[in-house]
């Protein structure tokens, strides 16, 4: 069996960078739907970042390795106020129609996921 959380979900984390700035931030998912975008979390106002940069893993949380491609910046916005931008990600994967899927092993007691 598998415990399976799909990045769209909110309680979904994984650690990325955006790959023309090399800006490392959370991807997270949003509370909006099942299906619905994600977005980038604590990625600090300092860096450049656009519509249209590529979201990959970092591979610094231990979980996924480094270079995967998750997706693409749709929205940025921010204000003078904001330490932080605020940042929305469109996954390159459409999770409704996904028929494919990639088994990375990870043991769950190196996780801290509390299990049966």
């Amino acid at each position: 069996s598998s415990l399976v959380l799909l990045m769209t979900d909110p309680n979904s984390a994984v650690d990325v960078v955006v790959q023309r700035s090399r800006a490392r931030a959370l991807l997270v998912g949003s509370p909006r739907g099942q299906f619905g975008n994600t977005k980038l979390e604590y990625l600090q106002r300092k860096f450049d970042v656009q519509s249209g940069d590529v979201v990959v893993t970092s591979g610094f949380d231990g979980v996924y390795p480094p270079g995967l491609p998750v997706g693409k910046v749709v929205k940025v916005e921010s204000s003078d106020s904001d330490v932080f931008h605020e940042t929305e990600v469109s996954p390159f994967v459409r999770f409704e129609s996904l028929q494919e899927v990639t088994i990375l092993s990870v043991s769950v007691a190196d996780q801290g996921i509390a299990h049966d």
